[in-house]
């Protein structure tokens, strides 16, 4: 039984390793964003979100990706392994730039037909960038307190520090070691 959660900082490619492992053991990828965010990037009323959240993590196998904190405990609670991205920010921010223009440029449809767009990426006072800027400290700090509290002994734990750390979890679930 694989129920597998995903966080790191946004841009670390949570979701393409989710998608990996997802077609690799043949199981259920969720992204939060997309049980959160309606349509005109509208937050999903917080009973709506936890009970799409419920539903998922009730099934014996998924992998999740996102850091809700809101809904952290139902779901770490239920997980078998996290897996957490800390790329170094170079890397987060070389894929960042990456994304938002390849993203705003062919208008690809994220969830609920939202689509991103380089103001709000890069412009915004609220903008990706200006979060993956305030929150990667926060991340790091909050997830190092987590693992070292043993708050969800069940879980094991995989601490991706690169790329080549993701890849090699990839072989692993490859030889049925995960």
């Amino acid at each position: 039984m694989h129920r597998i959660v995903i966080v790191g900082s946004s841009s670390t490619g949570k979701t393409t390793l989710a998608k990996n492992i997802s077609k690799k053991l043949n199981i259920k990828h969720q992204e939060l964003d997309e049980f959160f965010w309606e349509a005109n990037w509208k937050e999903a009323d917080p009973d709506v979100f936890i009970n799409r959240v419920e539903q998922l993590t009730q099934t014996n196998e998924w992998v999740i990706d996102g850091n809700y904190s809101k809904i952290r405990d139902l779901v770490w609670s239920r997980a078998t392994d996290v897996i957490w991205l800390d790329y170094p920010i170079k890397l987060i921010l070389s894929q960042f730039f990456k994304r938002s223009f390849v993203r705003a440029f062919k208008r690809e449809e994220l969830w609920n037909s939202n689509k991103e767009s380089l103001w709000n990426n890069l412009l915004k006072s609220d903008s990706l960038l200006m979060w993956i800027l305030k929150t990667r400290k926060v991340y790091k700090q909050r997830y190092n307190d987590i693992i070292n509290s043993n708050i969800y002994p069940q879980v094991k734990y995989h601490h991706m520090k690169s790329h080549s750390d993701s890849n090699e979890l990839l072989q692993k679930i490859d030889s049925h070691q995960l």
